[in-house]
């Protein structure tokens, strides 16, 4: 009800069609998103939080040690450098029409990123490729769903299983 209110106010007002208010009122909305509590993700689900730059400053700063899921990585990666050369210098783009934002998902430094409701995602899960082929026979449950090619080995491998993974790939041939 709200938004039918706003978009027929800002179209009564006479500056906009009913047509562009609702497209105007969309991208606000699209502008406003933050990442789903950690505590209401279903298990599994990657957690994502906004990151802060420090006050007053655009500098983008390693995530909090608390967020890392590789602590040790991430002091051997900043080792020996300064505030501001330790994460990219980074600003997020637009895709679409949305501004991503700079998160913290488990890594050393914050990426851009948005979630799938407010950049649709194509993740191609329909489309028919006469290259994809079934996941190995021995592939662990986890891998409904998956996609795999047929692998193309070099001279001295040849196709075979690893065990855990999902397709074949390329192993030492005998």
């Amino acid at each position: 009800m709200f938004r039918l209110t706003v978009i027929s106010t800002i179209a009564a007002l006479g500056a906009f069609s009913a047509a562009e208010g609702k497209a105007l009122l969309n991208i606000a909305k699209k502008s406003e998103w933050t990442p789903e509590p950690c505590e209401e993700l279903e298990p599994g689900k990657p957690c994502a939080k906004l990151y802060e730059h420090p006050q007053g400053s655009t500098t983008v700063m390693p995530c909090p040690v608390e967020s890392h899921t590789n602590a040790d990585g991430c002091a051997a990666l900043f080792g020996g450098k300064g505030d501001g050369e330790q994460c990219p210098q980074i600003t997020c783009p637009k895709a679409l029409g949305v501004t991503m934002k700079l998160v913290c998902t488990g890594g050393c430094c914050p990426t851009c990123w948005a979630p799938d409701h407010v950049i649709g995602l194509d993740r191609h899960k329909a489309l028919e490729n006469p290259a994809v082929v079934d996941p190995a026979p021995q592939a662990p449950t986890t891998c409904g769903g998956v996609r795999c090619f047929e692998p193309v080995c070099a001279e001295g491998q040849k196709k075979g299983h690893v065990e855990g993974d999902c397709c074949y790939s390329c192993v030492p041939g005998r």
